[in-house]
């Protein structure tokens, strides 16, 4: 789109929009004092109105400021702010690339190495931002632009919050990307920098995973899952795994720190592959409180849930896949040796008199549980089958099938989105010409199914939302959409994301 070759501040010629956001519209414009080419984004605010719009030019004036107050690489430089026809005006660096959001979505899922060097780059800058004193508040891949050389620019400080105790934001009202932000803004509790770092996993998981972690149909749902559910991460994260899942952890003190996280994304980016880079990150702060009573017999390290734990046990984690176990504490008095020894003795006794009781119950020897294997699998529209790795299936084993997120279709040309029950009887009913690309007859077009390969032939079922069955026999468990592999599913697209579980009995 073209403009009007206007002019505003008496400087600034303003030609093509770049883009359009909830805080403003950006134009390439040329300043003509100093001949230069920048991007001057208009706001959508205007400099007269009532209380409401006033909290919006002192928020956009505090975006300059807090722009402008970090000189750095990775982070756009912002040249002035005027005022022009109503409104303000930012007049920022002109970034000639696209931003992270649309690159993926041009060319595809970046590579973990890939994905940890840009990282790199917008860790360095966040962590310059919070030196200043400023939150950013919007980390996204939208706001992360790429220079000519790929060099990533974080930009986009519309929502940013200095730390100057002015409170900008109505009661209740939430600014920002919801799938973007962290659970702690989402609940309403205090934000923080460690709020910015879980938008930065947020971040590369989408474009290294090529699914956003936490993004749902409709936005209640996303909060929900951003405040409460496990993120859904793809097996394309490979070492960059621990990383994401670290940052993304519900509680903000059971975050990595900033140099935890650097020396994590520097080893991803050197290929390292060896058992320490897959260990979980530790959280920046254990906090330990100290017996308040020369009596007590222990320390206590207090969780991210403000509840105490006994020294020696693990501090429990929002998230169970990746909770971190540190080190016993050692108690801040000294035992002696006598004690020690007395203390063993008793558990010793103890112990012997517990499984000696078992055993003439009959309770002992222990049988083992059930156990259940849960991953999660993108299923694409045109790829045909398509195997569950990391979940064999045995004869008797309970398996449950459950969409996640995600839409597809079988003709992007002419038919829309579907979900995994696929199309409604009058949708099906169009693509009747087509219906021997079926897979199951039975089912309309672009339904999710599963099947059991084996030795045996194993019917195909329709999973919609959610399928749980008990295997006949030994196989591998395998997902596709209802449409023939081949010529008829070239002009499908899509994928589901769902999650498999596996409940074997002993």
């Amino acid at each position: 789109m073209h403009g009007s070759a206007k002019l505003i501040a008496g400087r600034y010629l303003l030609h093509d929009i770049l883009g359009r956001g909830g805080m403003g519209t950006v134009w390439r414009a040329h300043d003509q004092l100093l001949d230069r080419p920048v991007a001057a984004k208009e706001l959508h605010i205007l400099t007269h109105g009532d209380e409401e719009h006033r909290i919006r030019v002192r928020r956009a004036i505090r975006e300059a400021r807090a722009v402008a107050r970090v000189p750095h690489p990775h982070v756009v430089g912002v040249h002035d702010l005027v005022e022009a026809e109503d409104r303000l005006w930012i007049v920022m660096e002109l970034v000639n690339g696209p931003s992270l959001a649309h690159r993926t979505a041009e060319t595809g899922p970046l590579t973990p190495q890939h994905t940890a060097t840009l990282g790199l780059q917008l860790l360095d800058a966040l962590e310059a931002v919070h030196n200043a004193g400023t939150l950013h508040r919007d980390v996204k891949p939208a706001n992360v632009l790429l220079r000519r050389d790929g060099s990533a620019v974080l930009t986009d400080f519309g929502i940013a919050a200095l730390d100057d105790g002015e409170f900008l934001t109505t009661t209740g009202e939430l600014i920002g990307s919801l799938e973007f932000m962290a659970p702690e803004r989402v609940t309403g509790a205090e934000a923080g920098p460690a709020s910015d770092l879980w938008s930065l996993g947020a971040t590369l998981a989408t474009v290294c995973g090529g699914l956003s972690p936490f993004r749902r149909p409709a936005a209640p749902a996303t909060l929900h899952a951003v405040a409460y559910e496990e993120p859904v991460l793809t097996e394309r994260l490979g070492p960059l795994r621990p990383v994401v899942e670290a940052l993304l952890r519900k509680a903000p003190a059971e975050r990595p720190s900033a140099a935890v996280v650097r020396s994590a994304l520097q080893r991803v980016t050197a290929g390292e592959t060896s058992e320490m880079s897959a260990e979980p990150l530790p959280p920046a702060t254990v906090r330990v409180r100290r017996p308040s009573h020369p009596t007590a017999d222990a320390d206590t390290v207090t969780s991210g849930h403000g509840r105490p734990v006994p020294a020696g046990q693990t501090v429990p984690t929002a998230r169970h896949t990746t909770s971190l176990k540190p080190q016993q504490q050692r108690s801040s008095r000294s035992t002696g040796p006598k004690r020690l020894l007395w203390a063993l003795a008793g558990t010793a006794v103890l112990a012997a008199g517990v499984v000696g009781g078992l055993f003439l119950t009959g309770t002992l020897p222990l049988k083992e549980g059930p156990k259940t294997t849960t991953v999660n699998q993108v299923v694409q529209s045109a790829t045909g089958w398509q195997p569950v790795t990391g979940a064999a299936v045995q004869r008797g084993d309970q398996v449950t099938v459950r969409f996640v997120s995600g839409e597809w279709t079988v003709d992007h040309r002419n038919i829309p989105m579907t979900g995994p029950a696929g199309y409604d009887a009058d949708t099906d009913a169009l693509l009747d010409g087509a219906k021997d690309c079926k897979v199951k007859p039975a089912a309309p077009f672009g339904t999710l199914l599963a099947v059991l390969t084996g030795t045996k032939d194993f019917p195909v079922h329709s999973v919609g939302r959610r399928l749980t069955f008990r295997a006949a026999g030994n196989g591998t468990l395998q997902l596709g959409i209802n449409d023939s592999a081949g010529a008829c599913s070239e002009d499908n697209r899509g994928t589901l994301t769902v999650q498999v579980s596996v409940t074997h009995q002993p």
